[in-house]
């Protein structure tokens, strides 16, 4: 699982050299930050991106590099669980939870 923080640092530090892009998953980004590196245009990109991701929330950060799955229990993981806990209840229809489960899946 990725860490927040760890992804700003790189970004911040090393972004230049697109470290962040490759910690994150997004190797194709990394390979053009190395390319371009020496015009200086990765390392203010990088440092911008950084501060985003430090300044963004973890749930948001999750959804976007870790497939909405979180430890700190906001994840899409969580999610399905309330989901069914919602269903077996009487909350919701079996139907509506399917519909709902689907959509919860295709975020991951």
């Amino acid at each position: 699982m990725r860490n927040r923080l760890v992804a700003g640092l790189l970004a911040i530090f090393l972004g230049c050299f697109g470290l962040h892009k490759f910690y994150l998953g997004k190797t194709g980004q990394g390979v053009l930050y190395l390319i371009f590196f020496w015009t200086g245009i990765p390392a203010f990109v990088g440092f911008i991106e950084g501060i985003v991701y430090l300044a963004m929330s973890q749930e948001a950060f999750d959804d976007r590099y870790n497939h909405g799955i979180s430890s700190n229990g906001s994840g899409v993981m969580n999610q399905l669980v309330r989901l069914k806990e919602l269903m077996d209840s009487g909350i919701i229809s079996p139907s509506e939870y399917e519909e709902r489960r689907q959509k919860l899946i295709s975020r991951i």
